[in-house]
């Protein structure tokens, strides 16, 4: 891939990773996702963000 293409896939790829780390990051310092072990609104959230971002990736 070059150009273009591979500026995009980059973007993409960066979108799904910062999705990601945003939901874990929340679950590492979030107490009732750490100490119920369910995640909560928040961090449900986060994750069908990751879900969503995986998703335009294999589209």
């Amino acid at each position: 891939m070059t150009g273009p293409v591979q500026a995009q896939y980059q973007a993409v790829e960066a979108a799904v990773q910062a999705a990601y780390t945003a939901f874990i990051r929340h679950t590492q310092t979030c107490a009732p996702c750490r100490t119920e072990g369910a995640d909560c609104e928040a961090a449900a959230a986060l994750r069908q963000a990751w879900r969503d971002a995986r998703a335009a990736v294999a589209a």
